[in-house]
C-alpha cells in the first residue's frame, strides 16, 4: 500500500476510524441537513454513481439491436448495452452524495428521486464552502451535466497527493482514494455489482459512501498538514 509522508510513522498502525452518518431520501430532512452543513468552513463529499438502465431495458435493447439495421440506432443501442457508470453522465444515475464534516462524521443523501437530486446539486454549485472531492474532474461533469456549472471553491486532493507523490514508478506514485486512505479506515471498497439503482438503501452502500466521504476529509487534512510543515521547515533551513 502506498502512503503519503507523515511526520508521525505511528498513523500507520491504528484501529480503523470508524464513521457516523445520517441520511434520507426526504427532500425536506435534506434541507435541514443542508442548514446543519452550511455552518461548517469546509466539507468533503462524493457521488456514487450507476448506470441509468434497468435490467428490463437493458434485455430489450439486446433484442432490438439484433434485428435494427438503422446505422444510428444500432450506435445508440450500441453505447447503451456497453455503458458503465465511467461513461457519458448520459447513461447514468446519481445515486448517493456524501458530505463528510469531519473525518468521521456524515451525511448521505439518496438520490432516488428528482426534487433531492436537484436541491442537492444546487447547493454543491451555490455554497461558498470549501468543498474537497477525491477526482474531481469525475464528479464534476456530473455536476456541470445536470447544471451547466461548478462549485465555487474546491479543492481535489487527488490532485494535490499527485504532486507529492510524483514518481517515474507509477506502482510509488497510486494516488486512489483506498489506497491512500486505507490505513485510516481498513478496506471499506465494494464490487462493482453493488453500484445500481437497487442499491439506493442498502446498508453497505450507505456506509461506503460515507467512508468515501470521511476519508477524503481526513486525506485533506493529511496532506495540507504535510504540505504546511513542509513549507515551514524549508523556511527555516
Amino acid at each position: 500500500m502506498t502512503y503519503l509522508p507523515h511526520t508521525n510513522s505511528g498513523d500507520h498502525m491504528q484501529q480503523p476510524i470508524t464513521v457516523t452518518y445520517k441520511h434520507t431520501s426526504n427532500v425536506y430532512e435534506a434541507n435541514q441537513f443542508l442548514r446543519e452543513i452550511s455552518q461548517y468552513p469546509l466539507i468533503a463529499c462524493d457521488f456514487e454513481i450507476a448506470i441509468r438502465y434497468t435490467q428490463a431495458e437493458l434485455d430489450s435493447y439486446r433484442i432490438e439491436l439484433e434485428s435494427y439495421t438503422n446505422k444510428r440506432r444500432w450506435q445508440q443501442l450500441h453505447s447503451r448495452l456497453n455503458a458503465t457508470a465511467l461513461d457519458h453522465p448520459s447513461h447514468c444515475t446519481l445515486t448517493h452524495c456524501s458530505i463528510a464534516i469531519s473525518e468521521s462524521e456524515a451525511y448521505v443523501f439518496i438520490l432516488d428521486n428528482p426534487r433531492i437530486t436537484n436541491r442537492v446539486l444546487q447547493f454543491l454549485v451555490t455554497t461558498p464552502i470549501k468543498q474537497i472531492w477525491h477526482n474531481a474532474s469525475f464528479d464534476f461533469k456530473h455536476i456541470y451535466y445536470h447544471m451547466g456549472k461548478m462549485p465555487s471553491d474546491f479543492e481535489d486532493t487527488q490532485i494535490f497527493a499527485k504532486t507529492i507523490l510524483n514518481h517515474v514508478d507509477v506502482q510509488q506514485a497510486t494516488t486512489g482514494l483506498k489506497q491512500l486512505a486505507g490505513k485510516w479506515y481498513g478496506d471499506w471498497g465494494l464490487s462493482e455489482d453493488n453500484f445500481t439503482t437497487d442499491s439506493y438503501y442498502d446498508p453497505k452502500m450507505l456506509k461506503y459512501s460515507a467512508i468515501d466521504a470521511a476519508a477524503t476529509y481526513k486525506l485533506w487534512l493529511s496532506i495540507n498538514s504535510y504540505a504546511q510543515s513542509d513549507v515551514s521547515n524549508n523556511s527555516t533551513s
